[in-house]
């Protein structure tokens, strides 16, 4: 598991619109785990803020404290303040 880890499988969200569209489809968390695991992709949700924050920056742009905690709760809106190229799949626990 690694910061890393969630970088590759945020490139590949944004590549891979078929990864998009079966983590929208998925019925709930538990099967969206599933999908970014079959994946092979595996990592913390603080991990996964880290390289968040770390994207963010590298786009000139500023996370809050609220954004963070909106992101580790798997909030719908994340996407757009993060990185601008997810569609809100939700992220809750370890991945």
């Amino acid at each position: 598991m690694s910061v890393q880890s969630v970088k590759d499988f945020l490139q590949k969200m944004e590549a891979d619109p078929n990864l998009r569209k079966k983590l929208e489809a998925a019925a709930d968390h538990e099967a969206r785990l599933q999908i970014i695991r079959a994946d092979g992709f595996g990592f913390t949700v603080e991990e996964f803020k880290q390289a968040v924050a770390e994207l963010a920056a590298a786009a000139g742009q500023k996370l809050t404290p609220e954004e963070l905690q909106e992101i580790a709760a798997g909030g719908q809106g994340w996407h757009n303040s993060a990185c601008g190229c997810l569609s809100g799949i939700g992220v809750g626990a370890d991945i």
